[in-house]
């Protein structure tokens, strides 16, 4: 009777798209692009759907400091809370770089949270989740209100013209901490973890070869790099790069590496662009 009342046990759905193809971003593009980001934070200063994700965002970063799951958030709390909602906008060198020590940044931290903490009325010495809110709305407001109008987002080319760029990512190689900085590291972890289809934070020859496309396709809008791919020449790349231990070669290549290469190759390419002997006016 117990083994007639089983229900026949369904085989599982078998999916039909490589997890390799599925994109590491997900939907939420103000994740990984700088202006859908900033676009994002534009629409979130009004009543739309993105004020409400911003919303959720906020309180998830408040709960996550509240600690003790009583309500409230102390200065150094507070501090906490600024590094998380900050390390967003930082991504795209939207926010000053986290460079000074602890205690200066919380004795900043807490001068803010002091101005909050006595804007309606006596000091409490805490916090809650509708004064943080408040207090960071306006906040952002104001700085999203400070982005170039024609800012470059390396993404979009399309946006931007030769000039403009080759100005940007100069300053990008040339002055580590800066804003330029910041957005173009972004834009390369980007292209590695695209590239990187197996999700392991290395990649292989044959991902190299689709990292090196990606990162290339804005110089190649603007007639800066080849069309063609000289096989010999990358693979001479992904050698100089490639990890070793013990004097064996491991087949893959780190992102940390391929930062460190890039902004030395960049240097140099635009070093030549410069004296009139780059590639396009050689070519």
């Amino acid at each position: 009777m117990l083994a007639a009342a089983r229900t026949a046990r369904v085989a599982p759905r078998i999916a039909t798209r490589s997890v390799a193809s599925v994109s590491p971003w997900g939907e939420d593009h103000w994740r990984h692009d700088k202006l859908a980001f900033v676009q994002w934070a534009k629409n979130a200063m009004d009543d739309t759907k993105e004020r409400r994700e911003f919303y959720g965002f906020l309180s998830l970063a408040f709960g996550d400091v509240d600690t003790d799951k009583d309500g409230f958030i102390t200065p150094k709390q507070f501090d906490r809370f600024l590094e998380k909602v900050a390390a967003v906008p930082r991504r795209y060198g939207l926010a000053p770089l986290s460079n000074t020590n602890y205690e200066e940044r919380l004795a900043v931290h807490t001068a803010m949270f002091n101005a909050i903490d006595t804007a309606g009325g006596p000091a409490r010495g805490k916090l809650a989740l509708d004064q943080v809110v408040a207090w960071s709305f306006e906040h952002v407001a104001g700085k999203i209100s400070q982005v170039p109008e024609h800012d470059v987002g390396l993404y979009h080319p399309e946006n931007y013209t030769e000039e403009t760029y080759l100005a940007f990512v100069e300053k990008a190689v040339n002055n580590p901490g800066s804003y330029e900085h910041a957005s173009f590291y972004n834009f390369i972890l980007n292209c590695f973890v695209e590239a990187d289809t197996e999700s392991k934070g290395r990649i292989t020859y044959d991902q190299f070869q689709k990292l090196l496309t990606r990162a290339a396709v804005v110089p190649r809008t603007f007639g800066l790099a080849p069309d063609t791919v000289d096989e010999e020449t990358r693979k001479a790349m992904f050698a100089s790069m490639e990890l070793s231990r013990g004097g064996k070669k491991l087949g893959f290549v780190t992102h940390r590496v391929f930062w460190e290469w890039t902004v030395k190759h960049v240097a140099k390419k635009i070093e030549l662009q410069k004296a009139g002997k780059g590639w396009r006016e050689n070519h």
